[in-house]
């Protein structure tokens, strides 16, 4: 499957579910989290979302890689993990792979465009603690708190 430059993002998108539902199951929730390629494309898409919100909020360019501990410690203060609608177990490795997809999975599968995905980190990114790493980490995992717990209201309101 050729894709021209200059597509639209819903085609991309469109592209995407095809090609992983042909190899990786049905679009379900439980199945989609799972599959390491998925946690693969979703780890990109995790650290595209964080470094655009990043670079708004901070007011320079910016690429940064969100940690598994991040991604990890974020889940377990989401509303995922708190009404056990989501039961990740393991390490945090296993545990951020699976929340990289869980990002990715909203992102093909409900009507979100990357705005919808930024937007809850930005909110929640304190520019003052953007210049330390340890201080950054505390920011970050709030911000990625409130982009979990926005993930979970479009999966309340979807059932």
């Amino acid at each position: 499957m050729t894709l021209i430059l200059g597509c639209k993002v819903k085609e991309v998108k469109k592209n995407l579910r095809i090609s992983i539902e042909k190899s990786r199951g049905n679009g379900n929730l439980e199945i989609f989290i799972r599959n390491k390629s998925n946690a693969k494309l979703g780890d990109s898409l995790v650290n595209f979302i964080y470094s655009v919100a990043k670079s708004l909020v901070f007011g320079i360019p910016t690429g940064t890689k969100v940690s598994d501990s991040i991604l990890s410690e974020a889940y377990k203060g989401s509303l995922w993990h708190k009404t056990n609608a989501l039961k990740l177990t393991g390490d945090k490795g296993r545990i951020a792979d699976a929340t990289e997809a869980l990002v990715l999975y909203f992102w093909l599968y409900s009507d979100l465009d990357l705005g919808k995905l930024i937007d809850p980190l930005i909110s929640h990114l304190d520019p003052t603690r953007l210049h330390h790493p340890k201080e950054e980490r505390s920011t970050a995992v709030l911000s990625f708190i409130n982009l979990f717990n926005s993930l979970f209201e479009v999966f309340s309101e979807s059932k």
